[in-house]
C-alpha cells in the first residue's frame, strides 16, 4: 500500500531552501535599494564604455575591470567600472 504525504506550501518552500543551501554556495548579491547602476553583460559593458565587445571582454579577462560572476551571469557596477578605467588609463 502507498503512503501519501501531505505538505503545505510553506513546508515545500522550507525543504527547497534547505536543499539549495546545502548544495549551492551563498554568494553575496549586489545591494538593492541603491542608486547604483548595474551592467549585466559584456554587451551592456561595451555599450556603456563605447567600445567593441571584444575590447570589453579583454578588459574583463585581464582583470582591469572589477566584476562579480554568479554562474554564467556577469555583474559590473558602473561606478567601479568608471573608477577602474580612470585608474588604468595610459598616461
Amino acid at each position: 500500500m502507498s503512503q501519501v504525504i501531505v505538505t503545505s506550501p510553506e513546508q515545500i518552500q522550507s525543504i527547497f531552501e534547505a536543499t539549495l543551501a546545502k548544495y549551492l554556495p551563498v554568494l553575496p548579491m549586489p545591494k538593492e535599494n541603491t542608486d547604483e547602476t548595474y551592467i549585466h553583460s559584456l554587451d551592456e559593458l561595451a555599450n556603456f564604455l563605447g567600445c567593441s565587445i571584444g575590447t570589453a571582454y579583454k578588459l574583463k579577462k585581464s582583470g582591469r575591470i572589477r566584476y562579480r560572476q554568479y554562474g554564467r551571469k556577469l555583474i559590473f557596477t558602473a561606478s567601479e567600472v568608471l573608477a577602474d578605467i580612470s585608474k588604468n588609463k595610459r598616461k
